[in-house]
């Protein structure tokens, strides 16, 4: 129940529920004794007395605990804990002098303390929801005010009138006895002022303190009502639902006040709730008309009466503004087509209808290519003219039940709704791309537009809005880099899909292990086929996948950052198996594929250099292989790992040469001491004359400029023939062997000056 009782120490802690627990009993005894009439009429003064002053004294003790030791809120509790003793002072005062006076004044000391409740109340009211000011519609301002004035409409008509009737003696006196009153409907409406800011929410703590002062307000009211009746002392009954009252403000001040969000205008509670006491002011205003209740009541009644019609016409103009709002919130400014919140609603709503009817629905986003560069050129209005276009384009190609939006920049999603299946999905993927093919109008100019579209399909490829989304972008960019205008997602292609993220966190642990194995595939001598060298070729043994191949966890390894751990476990394990072999006479050379990041680390060469001399390896045994994209990726930052790496005797050899971009001076500057020519020109080199042509000019312009010249993709003895009498060095390929582990490679390298039938056949030998 005392929830930050457990912020103190064990003393203080053990204390403050011997409290709480004394002030329980002496409320359980009274309440007995009231209602069951135990003691007798002998306990109605100690009750009156001396119960009431000790639950006012631990009740104060409790409240100033709180306030010297939780600093949440800790001037609002202090307020609260100086009323509460001033309160219970004016009890005391009262119990042990006062009521003993044969003629007590009015107004006196213990009025003024027992008074002195309602400011410090107020204030500690307001600065426990002062947070919550900010920010508050009028409608909810106005509920508050309804809700205020129709509890002391209320107050006023049940105990202000019969008081200010029967009030007599002087003017202090009678202003005394009506402080009372007012005091507690000024209170009340305080209390229901500020549940109504908090949209009629209560936590704990707000329950227990507005509680514990409407209870404090109904003692008040029955007291005064017996004091006009005649009655110059409280009665049991009173005198309960005072210690109640206190009571719940002790165990209010050990709850955590939890800051509420700003209400809401529309729901339910805040049309009801209000209604009711609107009505419950007619109710005052109605009964004002058989017995006169006297002026404020009624003022008050109708007051509220008046707060509760311009609510209502406050309702009504919010609801006349309703639906432009809800369109302007849905609706992208721009194109005035849908956006990504309308969007992702109505892609539930399809995939929930999909889901019970059994059919099945896609999703598609679409982005314009080379939309940058427009927008570089010409300017973003030009673009944003562009994209108000883009609008009707799509929408005449879509179905009148499906979904356009605009998703953000230059990227659109359509929700195709069930049912639907791959075949629609593709056929308006093809509609879309026709749409956009008639030039568009911008600036006095006629462009022409293209985009890539991915595509995603519930159930097949997801079965959530979130994830369906993504994976349709996946498939987006994967058209927009296979530059094939749609693609429909595909699990393998997916860097990000759950299996995927699955194999990353496994591949750390791979490296760690012994998982990761080498294949290896031999590089031959064209003139002589003896084998000189070998390709280390890295392969993951998987405990439940079995062998994963590179293609799979190589990107993975690019993408979480495994990459540099991953090229140098594989040097390693060659490295080893390289010295193994010239200890048993072989005198070979391995190659080791390194990739961007490896090469961007300039403490590259001194790893190198650690790693040879741990073998026992001289530098000209490893060579490094490095692709084209890589290295002119970032020439300037990777020319001096590769000269450095040059110089300490390794040799470099460029893989893949003739697929990228390179430039024919860079090559010539560049430490680069082998050109592997590209499997995709060798294969076909022997039915292809432009293949042919290729190969031929880059062999001629690899020794011209001093270059060893390596062919892989060799997979026939015709074209081995025709690269020696080109002048190639080496051949790699499935003619001289296939990657082979390192044990099943002792025949073929023990065999390797075999000189016809290519590599292969030594495997027989």
């Amino acid at each position: 129940m005392l929830v930050l009782a457990g912020a103190l120490p064990a003393r203080q802690r053990h204390a403050l529920l011997v409290a709480i627990t004394a002030i329980v009993v002496i409320i359980a005894g009274a309440a007995v004794h009231l209602f069951v009439g135990i003691g007798g009429n002998g306990l109605n003064a100690p009750i009156r007395d001396w119960a009431t002053s000790a639950v006012y004294v631990l009740v104060a003790a409790a409240v100033v605990l709180r306030a010297a030791r939780i600093p949440q809120a800790r001037g609002a509790w202090m307020l609260f804990a100086a009323g509460v003793s001033l309160y219970g002072a004016g009890n005391l005062v009262w119990a042990f002098w006062l009521e003993h006076v044969a003629s007590p004044p009015i107004p006196s000391i213990c009025d003024a303390l027992w008074l002195s409740l309602y400011p410090t109340s107020y204030l500690g009211i307001a600065l426990l929801a002062r947070r919550q000011w900010r920010g508050i519609p009028a409608g909810v301002w106005l509920d508050g005010i309804v809700a205020g004035l129709a509890i002391a409409a209320v107050g006023a008509a049940v105990v202000f009138g019969p008081v200010l009737r029967t009030a007599t003696g002087s003017a202090a006196a009678v202003a005394t006895n009506l402080a009372y009153p007012i005091g507690d409907l000024l209170l009340a409406a305080l209390v229901v002022g500020v549940l109504s800011l908090r949209g009629w929410r209560l936590d704990r703590g707000w329950a227990f303190l507005g509680g514990g002062f409407l209870v404090l307000t109904v003692a008040d009211s029955i007291y005064l009502r017996q004091v006009a009746a005649g009655l110059t002392t409280s009665s049991n009954l009173a005198d309960l639902f005072y210690m109640a009252g206190v009571a719940l403000l002790a165990i209010a001040a050990w709850q955590p006040l939890e800051r509420s969000q700003i209400p809401l205008t529309d729901g339910v509670s805040t049309l009801i709730v209000p209604g009711a006491f609107a009505l419950t002011a007619v109710g005052v205003l109605a009964y004002d008309h058989f017995e006169h209740l006297g002026m404020l009541p009624f003022a008050l009644a109708l007051l509220t009466v008046l707060a509760a019609l311009l609510r209502t016409a406050l309702a009504f103009r919010d609801v006349s503004t309703f639906n432009e709002t809800r369109r302007q919130a849905f609706t992208d400014d721009l194109t005035e087509l849908a956006n990504r919140r309308l969007f992702h609603e109505r892609l539930e709503e399809a995939i929930a209808r999909a889901g019970t009817r059994g059919d099945g629905m896609a999703v598609l986003i679409l982005d314009l290519d080379h939309f940058k560069e427009l927008n570089d050129t010409l300017g973003h209005h030009s673009g944003d003219v562009l994209l108000r276009q883009i609008g009707p384009r799509l929408s005449s190609v879509i179905r009148p039940v499906d979904t356009l939006a605009r998703l953000g920049g230059d990227e659109f999603g359509i929700v195709l709704d069930a049912p639907s299946d791959v075949a629609l999905a593709v056929e308006l993927a093809g509609r879309i791309r026709s749409a956009l093919i008639e030039p568009f109008g911008v600036q006095d100019l006629m462009l022409r537009v293209d985009a890539s579209v991915g595509i995603a399909l519930f159930p097949a490829h997801a079965d959530t809005a979130d994830e369906l989304l993504r994976r349709a972008d996946v498939a987006m960019y994967e058209a927009k880099s296979r530059r094939s205008g749609a693609e429909l997602y595909k699990p393998e292609r997916d860097r990000h899909s759950r299996d995927r993220l699955t194999l990353a966190a496994e591949l750390e642990r791979a490296l760690l292990g012994s998982e990761i194995e080498l294949y290896f595939q031999p590089k031959a001598d064209a003139a002589s086929r003896e084998i000189l060298g070998l390709e280390a070729l890295a392969r993951w043994r998987h405990p439940t996948h079995g062998v994963i191949p590179p293609e799979v966890f190589i990107p993975l390894a690019e993408t979480t950052g495994l990459m540099r751990a991953l090229t140098r476990h594989v040097m390693n394990l060659a490295l080893e198996q390289c010295s193994g072999w010239r200890t048993a006479g072989l005198d070979l050379h391995v190659a080791v594929n390194f990739a961007v990041a490896d090469l961007l680390d300039v403490e590259l060469p001194v790893e190198v250099a650690a790693a040879l001399e741990r073998h026992r390896l001289p530098p000209a045994a490893l060579v490094i292989e490095v692709t084209e994209s890589s290295v002119f990726s970032d020439l300037e930052r990777i020319r001096d790992v590769l000269v450095r790496l040059d110089e300490l005797g390794v040799s470099l050899s460029l893989d893949d040469f003739g697929t990228g971009f390179s430039s024919l001076g860079h090559l010539k500057s560049l430490p680069i001491g082998e050109v592997k020519i590209d499997r995709s020109f060798v294969a076909e080199m022997s039915s292809n004359a432009a293949d042919a042509a290729i190969v031929q000019a880059t062999i001629e312009l690899a020794l011209n400029l001093g270059k060893r010249v390596v062919a892989e993709g060799v997979e026939d003895e015709a074209t081995w023939r025709r690269l020696a009498a080109a002048g190639c060095h080496m051949i790699q390929g499935y003619e001289c062997s296939r990657p082979l582990p390192a044990k099943e490679l002792v025949t073929l390298l023990e065999a390797s000056a075999v000189r016809t039938g290519g590599c292969a056949g030594a495997l027989a030998a």
